[in-house]
Order: structure tokens, then sequence, then C-alpha cells
């Protein structure tokens, strides 16, 4: 009987050792970290350290070495060097996912694949267990294990996918399932080349831009990089078997090409935004700047669109600003993802992006910072007295990114449109050559305004918050209908929210759109804005609209607003048109 100890307890660990102790091996135990490990290796024919991958190094270095015994990893990645302090040393991986122990070894023993390097023994580890053992030398190990996630976690990545598009459509992940299933069979049977079937295996450039249009901007690019692949795939089976597929490069109009790889420069210093910029305008460049946190959705896409279209070069700051949030929870929660926001910028026309660290950018965090920006009257109610301290944040930031963009247009969306003000009067006031253009809300089909926290919410959860954008046109069609009275506006839109359960409604109202300041009574000499912010399950949202008093009695009839995105800007579009009446110099700015 052959004997082995493990070092490292967890799901591989536990795993392998039921599978070995269940082929009759004598597993003698399984040390966890609290436990002296120095002769972990006297007493047994084989010791297999199962820890995380960067603590194997330390673990083996710790432990006595012993030329009776063979020491084994499991770590997919690192060849046999990790081990280099024993004379006997080998390296096991099961192609396999061990999700419980107790699952794991009921996989183990079925006749899976195992990576094997190094001493014999492991390969009799590996015919004890009735599997097959797959040599695969030290410099290659990184290159399969990249393989094997792409066989495990990238399939489990992209049914994920599959479940949130789904979603958007009322239907649940397993009516997918034994589509997927039946797919991975004939890719056994047949390999991928014969097994590709759909749209891009037979170059349907129609039915693919038809999806990418369904599609969710978020979920667009890695769509986009599997058609590649997918195309790439289907190129190779035409060349191999000699026939036309009709294929084209993957560069037609309606699918264009996305590269795994975004194709903009990233710095993540002030120091290389600023050269970067100051580099292009001394080429004669126009200079465009698109401030985010992240999180990258349609909205932001029509900001970068526009700086693009405006402007020779486009920056995108990626930073999620630590000084404006309140609740650090709310900090921990915000949506994060990188490396799919470099492939929207990439996408939607930007040419750097700036992804700064929080030291980057806060060098004391989180200590306080000493040097703040305050803003004052268009920071100091709504949004400012529901979360105080938020806008000294926001000003704080977007100055230290002005000051490093040097002279450029900046593009900022509507929907946040008391942070327009705040960044207007701070860019004004400081002196920054800064031109802050506002870019129109960019609204879902039923006319919920666009928000990276919006992928917080559940389909109830969603469905709810349309009411606010609702209640925004409850209150233009009463402005319209010729309410002049700003309380009695308010308490129109307060009645929509109010209906809904879910939404908890912190204010609505109607405000002077220069300072923000609500008017003793509503006139066509100033334009105005509609604000409201609620609760929706785990996520404040606000939303905002335009509004103008009709000059002329003739246009004071009800706005006709719908619930959905068209009849939303089509109320848009008529009260830019009397806007266009009343101040025919252009004051409302769209």
């Amino acid at each position: 009987m052959q004997s082995v100890r493990f070092i490292g307890p967890g799901r591989a660990g536990r795993s392998l050792a039921q599978a070995l102790g269940s082929a009759g091996w004598d597993v003698v135990g399984l040390l966890g970290r609290d436990d002296d490990q120095t002769d972990a290796a006297s007493g047994v024919d084989v010791l297999v350290i199962a820890t995380p991958d960067d603590a194997i190094g330390a673990v083996a270095a710790s432990v006595r070495p012993n030329p009776r015994c063979v020491v084994v990893h499991l770590a997919a990645s690192l060849g046999l060097g990790v081990l280099d302090t024993h004379p006997r040393r080998g390296a096991l991986h099961p192609l396999v996912p061990l999700p419980t122990p107790e699952i794991g070894a009921r996989r183990l023993v079925q006749g899976i694949s195992f990576a094997v390097a190094g001493d014999p023994a492991v390969c009799r580890m590996v015919e004890s267990l009735g599997g097959r053992a797959l040599h695969v030398a030290d410099a290659d190990r990184a290159a399969y294990h990249a393989a094997a996630c792409i066989a495990a976690n990238h399939v489990v990545a992209l049914l994920g996918q599959v479940g949130r598009v789904a979603g958007t459509v009322g239907l649940e992940l397993d009516a997918f399932l034994d589509l997927s299933r039946a797919a991975l069979d004939d890719v056994g049977r047949l390999g991928p080349m014969q097994a590709l079937t759909g749209p891009a295996g037979r170059g349907d450039w129609a039915t693919l831009e038809r999806h990418r249009q369904a599609l969710a901007p978020e979920e667009r690019p890695a769509y986009n990089v599997l058609v590649g692949q997918a195309l790439r795939l289907a190129a190779d089976a035409a060349g191999r078997t000699g026939r036309d597929a009709g294929l084209r490069p993957i560069e037609p109009a309606l699918v264009p090409n996305v590269p795994a790889a975004p194709s903009v420069a990233v710095t993540e210093t002030l120091e290389g935004l600023s050269a970067s910029l100051e580099a292009a305008r001394a080429r004669g460049a126009r200079v465009g700047f698109v401030p985010t946190m992240g999180a990258l959705h349609a909205g932001h896409v029509s900001l970068i669109e526009r700086a693009a279209a405006e402007c020779d070069v486009v920056a995108v700051s990626i930073y999620v600003n630590p000084l404006q949030f309140g609740d650090p929870s709310d900090l921990e929660r915000y949506p994060r993802d990188l490396s799919g926001d470099l492939v929207v910028c990439a996408q939607a026309g930007a040419d750097i992006v700036f992804a700064p660290s929080v030291h980057e950018m806060c060098p004391t965090w989180p200590a306080p910072t000493e040097t703040l920006v305050s803003v004052g009257v268009e920071a100091r109610d709504w949004e400012g007295a529901s979360r105080p301290g938020h806008f000294t944040g926001v000003a704080t930031v977007v100055a230290k990114l002005f000051a490093a963009a040097g002279r450029c247009r900046a593009y900022f969306g509507e929907k946040d449109f008391q942070q327009l003000a705040v960044i207007r009067r701070m860019a004004a006031d400081l002196g920054f050559p800064v031109e802050v253009v506002a870019c129109t809300t960019v609204r879902e089909a039923d006319g919920l305004a666009l928000s990276s926290r919006n992928r917080r919410l559940s389909p109830a959860e969603r469905a709810a918050a349309t009411a606010l954008s609702r209640a925004l046109a409850a209150g233009r069609a009463a402005i319209s209908a010729g309410e002049r009275r700003p309380a009695a506006v308010a308490s129109v839109m307060e009645a929509v929210a109010a209906a809904v359960p879910e939404v908890g409604l912190d204010y609505a109202t109607v405000v002077d759109a220069e300072d923000l300041v609500v008017p003793a009574r509503l006139d066509g000499h100033r334009p105005l804005r509609l604000l409201i912010a609620a609760q929706v399950g785990p996520v404040r949202l606000i939303d905002n609209c335009a509004a103008v008093v009709p000059l002329r009695a003739d246009l004071a009839s009800p706005v006709g607003f719908g619930l959905g995105r068209q009849a939303f800007n089509a109320g848009n579009d008529v009260v830019d048109s009397l806007a266009a009446l009343a101040y025919p110099v252009g004051a409302v700015e769209r």
C-alpha cells in the first residue's frame, strides 16, 4: 500500500485525499497552515502540497527533504522548479472542476485526464485512479493552464452572459443548457471546426448585426470578440476542406473587428495623461476629455462618440473616486470592469485611457485629503443635502483631472445635472481652460436613464425604477398644461413615485436650471429643470429633465408623454421647440 500525506485541506486537497483513499492508498493526514510541516515528508511515500499557487514555494521550502518521499504540487501553471529543494518531485493537475470535496472525489476516479510532470510515481498515482496521464513540460505549463481555464472558467463566464441576455427577454438560463450540452457533445465527437454552426459559421453578417443591436452595450464587446473567434474557426475549416465558405475578413461594415486587446493607449499616472495630451496639442490636435467612473454603458459611449466626432484626440478617465462616496459599502459595491471598459473605449473612438490608482489621485488615502475644492449654491441642496461632502469630492478630483488634461473640451452627461452645474461653476471660478460640454441623457427603451448602478437592480426593482422617468414626464406635462406653482408640480411627481411601493422617494422638485434654486413661481424668463432622486432596492437613483413655461397660450396644451424612450425623447423635442421660441439666442442648451 502506498502512503500519502497532504498539506492544504482545501477543496483540491480533500478531493484528491478522498479519491486516493477509495483507490486503496493510505492517507496519513491533512496538515493546515497552523500545523508543524517540517517533517511532513517523513514516513510517507508521497507528500502532496495542495495550497494556493503563490504559497507552494514557501511551503515546500519549509519541509525537510526526504530522499524516499516524492513531493508533488497540484498547480497547473507551475513547473517543478518551485519544489527544487526536494530530490524527488512531481506535478499533478486534474482536468476537471472540483467544486466540493465530495463531487471532486467522485470526478477524480471517472477516467479523467491529469497533467503530470516529474517523478514516475506521479503516473502511478494517476493509474491508481483510473485516469490518463498527459505529460506537460515546465515551459508549456502556463499555456496548458490557459487552455484549461478557457475550457472551464471561461465557459462558465460565457454561460453567465447567456443568462444575462436571456433574462432581458424573461427566460431562464436552464432553457439554454441543453443547447450548450449538445454543442459540447458535438465538439467531442466531431471537433470544433465541424461542430461550429450558426450565423458566424455561415457568414451571415445581417443576423450578427441584429444580435449586436439587440444586446446591451456592455454585452457587445464580449459578443464581438467571440464572433471574431467563430469567424476564425470557420475560416480555418474552409481552408482545411478547400471549400469557399463565402467568408469575408473580420472587418465588414456590419460586424466590426474588435481586437482581443483594446487599441487604446493606457496610462496610470497624471504625468502620463498630461504629457500625452500636451503632445497632441503640440501637433495641432483638438483634445476631448471624458471623465468617468467606469462600468461603461451606452450613455458613456455616447459621450465618447461625440467627443471623437468633435475632437482629434479623445482621452477617457476611469476612476472610482472614493472622495465622493459617503457610504463605504456603496464604494465597495460600485461596479468595476476595467478590461471590458477598455474594449468599450476602443470601440467608441477613444485614443487614451487614464486609469489611475487611488493613491495616484489621493496620495494620503484613506487619510483625509488636506486640500479640497468646495462649490457654493449649486452644490448646497438636493444631492448636496442628501449626500454631504459628495460634491466636494467630485469637484476636488475633477479639478485635479482638469489640471492634468489642460486645454480641452470635457464631456459630461446631463443625467447627473447637479454635478454638471457644480463642475461648470468650478471650472469657471478656477479659470481652467476647459470647455464643459453637456450631452443629452441616454435612456432605456422604457425611459429609465442609463446608469452604472442599474446593473445592481433585480428585474422587479428595474421595472419599479421607471417611476422616476414617469414622474418627470408628469411634472413636465403639468407645467405645459399651465401649472405655475413649484410645490404643485413637485406634488404631481411625488404622487407618481408614491404609487410604486418599491420606490423610496428622496426628493422631487422643479428648480431654476442655472442655480438649482426653487423659484417663487414658474415663468417663461428662465429655463427650468425637474429633479428627482429615490432609493430603489439597494440602489439610489437620480434623474432629471428640462422644462420651460410656454410664452404663448396656444402652446400650453399638455404634452403627451408615454412611458418609453421614444415618447420621452419626443417630449424633449417639444420642450426644446418651446425653449427655442422663448430663448431664440439659445439660452437652453441640449
